[in-house]
C-alpha cells in the first residue's frame, strides 16, 4: 500500500538546494549541485510507480485519475510562472532574445522544451544557462514525457508482469547505454571505442539517456511492493552510504573534470537516493534528519522554488542593474524561497484541492491557460518580429544603429559565417599558386581564429592570398609533442578530441603554405608548450608564423548600452579575465616578438589592461566579452595590421 513518507520531501531537500546553490554561482561548495535534477528524476519515478501499482492492485487505476493528478501538480504553478516571465520578458529582452522566449513558450506547450534546447544550444557560444529564463523547464519536459508513456504501459501490460518487467528493464539497460557508450555505434574500428562516447541522442537534455533515472525510481516501489522489511542495521548502513553518495556527488562533480552528464557517474547519486528511499525510513538516522521540519518544509516549496530561481537569476542578468557575481548569488537566494511559499500556498495548494478545484475546472482552466499562453508566444514572437523590422529600417532610436547593428553583426553567427563558408569551399591551395609566389596562407584555430580571419575582411588585407582555413576546438588545443594532449584536455571533451581537431591532421597544408598564423583562445598548458608546437612543424626559412594571442574584453551585456550616447559608450571600459593577461604575459615572454601577437595589449591600455567596450566610433567591439563584432573586428583588425609585427602585411 502507497503512504505518505516525510523523508521523501526531505529528499527533494537535498535534491533543489544545491541545483539553486550552483546556478547561483557557488560552484564551489557546490560543483556538482546539477545532480539534484537527477535526484528529483528517481523520486519522480518512484512515486509516480508507486502510486500507480497500488491502484492496479485495487483495480481503480485511470488514465483520466492519473493525468488529473499531473495537471494539478504541476500545471498551476507553471502557467503562473510563464505568465510572468512573459511580462517581464516583453519590456527587458532584445528582439532576437524575445523571439526566441516565445519559441520556448511554444515548446513547453508541446511538451517538448528539452528537444528546443538541445536544438538551440550551440555548446561554444551558448548562453542559455544564463539568460533563458525557462531553460530549466527541459527537466519538466522529461518527466513529461515520461508520463505520457509509462502510464500506458502500465495501463495496458501490468497484468503481463513478466513482459512487463522485462520490457522496462531492457528500456532502462538500453538508455544507460545510449549515455555512456552510445557514440560508439557509429564507430566501425575497434581500437576508437572510447569509454565515454556519447551520441547526440544522448546529450544533456533529451530523455534517451535520462530514462533509466525515472526507471531506477520504478525498480523500487516495484521491489517496496513485494517487501518492506529489512534489518535495521542494514537500513542504517545503506541509507548512510546513500546520503554519502549523494554529498560526495555535490561537492566534487565539477563539470569541467567529469565527461558531460549523463553517464556512467550519474549512478552515483542516483543509486544513492535510490538507497536512500529504500532503506532510509524515519527509524533511521538519515530518515529522521530528512523527516525534520526544515528538510519537509524546502521539500514542500522545492517545486515553486525549482520554477522561480532560474527565471530570478536570468532576469538580474538581463537587467540593467549589472550586479556582480556575489550580489547576484545573494539575490537569488534572499528571493527564491519567500516568492517559493507564496506560489506554494496561494498557486499549488488551492489546485491541488479537489474540494475547490473539480477535475472538470482543472482540465478546462488547464486548457484556457495552455490557449492564452500559446497566444502570448505568438505575440512576443509578432512583437520581436515588429522590433526587429523597426530596427532594420534605422528608426529604433532615431540615427541610433545600434539594435540594428547588434542584430546584424552582433551574434556568433557572423563570427563564424566566413571562416566556415571559406572551410567548406575550399580545402587545398590553387593549382596555380606555388611557395615563390608568397602567397599561399592557412589560418589554424578555434573561434579566435574565425575573429581573426574577419579582422583581415574587415580591414581588406591579403586579397592577393591563396588563403586556407582549418579549424580546431578550443578545447582541443593546437599542440604537438611526446604528451598526450588527453592529459590536459577535460574528460567530456576527450571523444571530439581524438584522431581530430588535431594539428597533426593539417601538416600537409602547413608544408605548402608560406605564411602560417595560429589563433586560438590559448589556455595555459598549451601555450606553455607552444615553442615545442613550433619546431615540430619543422617550418622552412621561407616560411613565416605568426602566433595571434587571446583577447578577453570583460563582462559585456550589450542590453545596458541600448539608447544610451556615445559619450556614455565611450566611457564604458572592463577588465578582462585575469587568465588571459597571464596567458598572453607567457606568451610574450617564450615568443620571439617577431611572431607574437599580443591582441590584448595593443587594445587594452593601462596597468590592469582595462579594455573598451566601444570603438571610437561609438560601436560596440564584442557582443559577449570575447568575440568581435563586425565593426570589432575592424577596429581590432585595423590596430594590429598597424604595429608590428603584422604591420608590413598587406
Amino acid at each position: 500500500m502507497f503512504t505518505y513518507r516525510e523523508e521523501i520531501d526531505g529528499l527533494r531537500c537535498v535534491a533543489i538546494l544545491p541545483v539553486i546553490f550552483y546556478h547561483a554561482g557557488l560552484r564551489m561548495f557546490f560543483a556538482g549541485g546539477y545532480v539534484g535534477v537527477d535526484i528529483f528524476f528517481v523520486i519522480s519515478g518512484y512515486l509516480i510507480t508507486s502510486v500507480i501499482i497500488h491502484e492496479c492492485e485495487e483495480n481503480k487505476f485511470s488514465l483520466v485519475n492519473f493525468y488529473e493528478r499531473r495537471c494539478r501538480r504541476i500545471l498551476p504553478a507553471l502557467f503562473f510562472i510563464l505568465f510572468l516571465n512573459s511580462f517581464v520578458a516583453y519590456f527587458l529582452m532584445l528582439p532576437e532574445q524575445l523571439k526566441e522566449f516565445g519559441e520556448t513558450l511554444i515548446s513547453i506547450l508541446c511538451l517538448s522544451s528539452n528537444v528546443y534546447f538541445s536544438w538551440k544550444d550551440d555548446g561554444y557560444f551558448s548562453q542559455l544557462s544564463d539568460l533563458n529564463p525557462l531553460v530549466h523547464t527541459w527537466s519538466l519536459a522529461v518527466e513529461e514525457q515520461f508520463y505520457f508513456v509509462f502510464p500506458l504501459l502500465c495501463f495496458f501490460f501490468y497484468r503481463k508482469r513478466t513482459f512487463f518487467y522485462g520490457f522496462i528493464l531492457f528500456c532502462a539497460i538500453a538508455s544507460l547505454i545510449v549515455c555512456q557508450w552510445g557514440g560508439n555505434i557509429s564507430i566501425r574500428k575497434i581500437n576508437e571505442f572510447q569509454m565515454f562516447s556519447q551520441p547526440p541522442l544522448a546529450s544533456f537534455y533529451l530523455p534517451f539517456g535520462r530514462i533509466w533515472e525515472l526507471l531506477i525510481g520504478s525498480f523500487l516501489a516495484f521491489s517496496r511492493s513485494i517487501t518492506t522489511t529489512t534489518n535495521r542495521r542494514y537500513s542504517q548502513l545503506f541509507s548512510f552510504l546513500g546520503l554519502l553518495l549523494i554529498l560526495l556527488s555535490i561537492v566534487f562533480f565539477d563539470n569541467r573534470l567529469i565527461p558531460p552528464f549523463p553517464n556512467i557517474y550519474t549512478l552515483i547519486p542516483t543509486l544513492g537516493s535510490a538507497l536512500i528511499i529504500h532503506f532510509g525510513e524515519q527509524t533511521t538516522f538519515v530518515g529522521y534528519l530528512l523527516s525534520t521540519r526544515f528538510c519537509r518544509w524546502i521539500g514542500l516549496i522545492s517545486y515553486s522554488a525549482y520554477l522561480w530561481h532560474q527565471s530570478i537569476l536570468a532576469y538580474l542578468r538581463l537587467s540593467s542593474l549589472n550586479l556582480s557575481e556575489n550580489l547576484l548569488t545573494i539575490c537569488t537566494i534572499v528571493t527564491v524561497f519567500p516568492l517559493s511559499v507564496f506560489s506554494y500556498f496561494l498557486i499549488e495548494q488551492p489546485f491541488r484541492d479537489k474540494k475547490r478545484c473539480s477535475r472538470q475546472m482543472i482540465f478546462i482552466l488547464s486548457g484556457l491557460c495552455a490557449f492564452v499562453t500559446l497566444l502570448m508566444a505568438l505575440f512576443l514572437i509578432r512583437t520581436a518580429n515588429q522590433r526587429s523590422t523597426i530596427v532594420d529600417d534605422g528608426k529604433a532610436t532615431g540615427t541610433d544603429t545600434y539594435l540594428s547593428d547588434l542584430k546584424k553583426y552582433g551574434h556568433w553567427q557572423y563570427v563564424v559565417r566566413d571562416f566556415d563558408k571559406l572551410g567548406a569551399k575550399k580545402k587545398k591551395f590553387s593549382t596555380t599558386t606555388n611557395s615563390i609566389t608568397n602567397t599561399r596562407t592557412i589560418l589554424i584555430g578555434d573561434s579566435f581564429a574565425q575573429d581573426f580571419y574577419n579582422m583581415i575582411i574587415e580591414n581588406q588585407r591579403m586579397k592577393k592570398n591563396d588563403i586556407l582555413v582549418y579549424f580546431i576546438f578550443s578545447r582541443c588545443q593546437i599542440y604537438m609533442g611526446n604528451e598526450d594532449r588527453k592529459r590536459f584536455i577535460e574528460p567530456k571533451h576527450h571523444q571530439q578530441c581524438t584522431n581530430k581537431n588535431d594539428i597533426k591532421l593539417a601538416l600537409p597544408l602547413i608544408r605548402q603554405a608560406k605564411t602560417i598564423f595560429l589563433a586560438s583562445n590559448w589556455y595555459y598548458w598549451s601555450a606553455e608548450r607552444l615553442p615545442t608546437t613550433l619546431k615540430l612543424l619543422n617550418l622552412t626559412k621561407d616560411q613565416q608564423v605568426f602566433i595571434i594571442g587571446p583577447k578577453h574584453f570583460g563582462d559585456v551585456r550589450p542590453k545596458l548600452y541600448v539608447d544610451k550616447t556615445k559619450e556614455y559608450r565611450l566611457k564604458q571600459y572592463q577588465y578582462p579575465k585575469a587568465k588571459v593577461i597571464e596567458v598572453n604575459n607567457l606568451l610574450q615572454k617564450i615568443l620571439d616578438k617577431s611572431i607574437y601577437v599580443n591582441v590584448q595589449k595593443l587594445i587594452c591600455k593601462g596597468v590592469n589592461q582595462t579594455c573598451p567596450l566601444f570603438t571610437p566610433d561609438g560601436k560596440l567591439i564584442s557582443h559577449d566579452g570575447a568575440h568581435l563584432t563586425k565593426y570589432g573586428a575592424r577596429f581590432v583588425g585595423n590596430v594590429i595590421f598597424k604595429n608590428k609585427p603584422l604591420n608590413k602585411i598587406k
